[in-house]
């Protein structure tokens, strides 16, 4: 033990002479986290529950020597290896004594240590009261507004037409948290640009209203929630109707860890559940109910029977800003009712989910020309999942049936650590043609889970100190004809990132990623359809620098390529973009600017680049034609429990007269847009 102390002072004190210019602020840290994760996705998603959680955790940080696996899986960025080398080495060797001894564990470098220190601790083992579990709980309130200095055309009084605006051009999002350690209340309520607030339209005043209570470790309960909610089970092919992530450079994130039933506290405002579910604990077995009925947004359409509703689609944008878009607001009833039942022992876990969704309404929807069978209103999924850990390794898969159609998918993979500076992701997947649940987030190429084989192998190489490799290759094919592409088709992506921290200071990465699939040709929408082969090729250098405790440069350089079969030469797109972090010490102020210019010769050329936003606020704005953006943010924190956002952000197109189109149409070459944001918390 005496060597070990020794070992770990020396830890502690480089750590602590290493980190004298590392920001410790957790809203930076989140940031940063989040950052990571959107710059390896092509799309915008909202993240404000993960945030929501992590910053819960850094206000109330997990204790190391009495976190449970449960507990520790909340923290997302860490790989199941990872977890269970902490819990082996805490079993091993008894109570940690700092947060920076976990780069002794196997799996952990001095980087990863710097990101979990704002949400753990190392203390003792102390039982709250249970006086303190409902009543002395923290409040949060934060308020946002959000518009644009230029007027679309939408909004104007002389546009007309039914595509016009019925509310103003600003948008408030405004919520209330309570958080006990066994009791959380909730209300979200927000109106979108363009939706009319406090005038009668909607029976609120806001377009969105939501709102829950849970109460969590009660005797058997392990979780009840009250009002609107989401439930996450296995790998997401049975049921999940939760956030998340699909291919990216995180190749051992591909495994998925349910948390099973959780609030909805985000402002999404399509396929929540609106009911309750509840999580009961006996030993080793968790049994999940849940039940929601609530009216969701349908276009309606004539049928023949007055008794009989019918519906021409389902919109799943949650905007209602236009007459048409009102009148398709919450029309037709949903039903979802199901159960869980998860077993857990020392290595094995085995679930096992069944769920029943239906909308009353007929569909007279035209069926598209790749469909097999028309959509189904009435569905009922079954699944079976498993995870087993082998020594050092993780092996999970899930099977699911659509009973109504008969139909399979299959989903299985592994987490192999080959050494203690190698490891293997491998991930197969399988899914009928016609195997489609309303909620499923298993992770696919394509829309949903359904028409789709693939192969998807991952590695992670720790090649030297402060130096990562990592990439996957993902192999896959359509066996029937699907959205844009009327033939059978397969494609390929393939993904490869350094990341190199060449001291605490300078940090580099490259990355660079191909992929290649089918798509019709244009003007093709006859049953027998021609089909083309079109590659995308990206790279991204990115350099971070902090020179001083108070100021942190990020410099991004980002090129991509578009070939198709019949476009010789290509096009190519590039963003050339500069981040500059300040954060001063002794007033309470922090400053985030970005200077962006980029030229892409089409939308195929787009590229996607992460922005610091508000909290719980997210920007991934596709870059495409020619011109500059600048964004400038501040954030002031008067007192501990108050915080003030002020975000300014403009885009500039030199050689264009307009912007965007129909009643989204700006008349000019420039758009503005302004944030602001209050948060209190007591």
């Amino acid at each position: 033990m005496k060597a070990k102390h020794l070992l770990l002072s020396l830890f502690v004190f480089v750590a602590l002479v290493s980190n004298a210019q590392l920001v410790t602020d957790p809203q930076q840290v989140v940031a940063d986290i989040l950052e990571e994760m959107a710059a390896n996705s092509d799309t915008e998603q909202d993240y404000s529950e993960l945030v929501e959680d992590l910053l819960q955790l850094a206000e109330s940080p997990l204790n190391l020597n009495a976190a449970r696996k449960s507990d520790l899986q909340k923290l997302f960025f860490l790989t199941d290896f990872q977890i269970e080398s902490l819990l082996s080495y805490r079993d091993s060797t008894g109570k940690i004594l700092s947060v920076y001894e976990l780069q002794l564990v196997q799996g952990f470098d001095l980087t990863d240590v710097e990101r979990l220190a704002p949400f753990v601790v190392a203390g003792e083992v102390i039982k709250p009261l249970k006086s303190t579990d409902f009543t002395q709980g923290r409040h949060d309130i934060f308020t946002r507004f959000k518009t644009t200095l230029q007027t679309p055309v939408g909004y104007r009084s002389d546009y007309g037409g039914a595509s016009s605006y019925l509310g103003s051009k600003h948008a408030i999002y405004t919520r209330y948290r309570y958080r006990a350690n066994r009791l959380q209340l909730g209300v979200t309520a927000e109106n979108d640009a363009g939706e009319p607030l406090l005038d009668g339209t909607f029976p609120s005043g806001f377009d969105y209203l939501a709102g829950y209570a849970m109460v969590s470790d009660v005797g058997k309960v392990k979780r009840l929630v009250v009002g609107d909610f989401r439930a996450e089970f296995g790998q997401g092919l049975t049921f999940w109707n939760s956030l998340t992530f699909g291919k990216s450079a995180n190749v051992m994130g591909l495994h998925k860890r349910g948390r099973g039933i959780v609030p909805h506290s985000s402002a999404y405002e399509s396929l929540f559940l609106r009911g309750a579910g509840i999580t009961l604990n006996l030993k080793n077995i968790d049994f999940s109910l849940l039940t929601s009925y609530q009216k969701i947004d349908a276009s309606l359409a004539d049928t023949m029977s007055i008794d009989e509703m019918a519906f021409s689609s389902l919109p799943e944008t949650g905007y209602h800003r236009t007459a048409s878009e009102i009148a398709s607001r919450r029309n037709i009833p949903e039903l979802v009712t199901g159960s869980n039942i998860t077993l857990t022992f020392n290595k094995l876990k085995l679930g096992t989910t069944a769920v029943y969704s239906r909308i009353y309404g007929e569909n007279l929807n035209s069926q598209p020309i790749y469909s097999l069978t028309p959509a189904s209103t009435e569905k009922l999924a079954m699944g079976i999942n498993a995870d087993y850990y082998y020594r050092q390794h993780l092996f999970f898969g899930e099977i699911a049936i659509n009973i109504f159609s008969q139909k399979m998918a299959v989903l299985a993979g592994g987490q192999l650590k080959l050494s203690n500076r190698v490891h293997l992701s491998v991930l197969g997947r399988n899914y009928s043609t016609t195997f489609n649940p309303r909620y499923t987030a298993a992770l696919a190429e394509g829309s949903g889970a359904t028409n789709e084989k693939g192969l998807l192998m991952g590695l992670r190489l720790l090649a030297a100190k402060g130096w990562k490799i990592s990439g996957y290759i993902d192999l896959y094919q359509f066996p029937w004809m699907r959205y844009g592409v009327y033939s059978p088709s397969a494609g390929r992506d393939f993904l490869f990132l350094s990341e190199h921290s060449l001291n605490a200071y300078f940090q580099v990465s490259f990355r660079f990623r191909y992929k290649q699939d089918e798509k019709n040709m244009t003007g093709d929408n006859i049953p027998i359809a021609s089909t083309l082969t079109q590659t995308r090729q990206g790279f991204r250098t990115q350099l971070t620098y902090q020179p001083n405790p108070l100021v942190n440069l990020r410099s991004t350089l980002e090129i991509s390529n578009y070939r198709t079969d019949s476009l010789s030469g290509g096009e190519y797109g590039y963003l050339l973009a500069q981040d500059i972090n300040i954060n001063l010490q002794k007033t309470p102020l922090s400053i985030r600017l970005r200077f962006a210019i980029f030229d892409t010769e089409s939308w195929n050329t787009r590229l996607y680049s992460y922005e610091s936003d508000l909290l719980y606020s997210f920007t991934v704005p596709a870059y495409y034609s020619n011109g500059t953006r600048i964004m400038a943010m501040l954030k002031y924190s008067p007192s501990k429990g108050v915080d003030f956002w002020l975000r300014y952000a403009q885009t500039y197109y030199p050689g264009s007269a307009t912007i965007g189109s129909g009643p989204d149409l700006i008349m000019g070459n420039t758009r503005s847009e302004v944030k602001c944001m209050v948060r209190v918390k007591f």
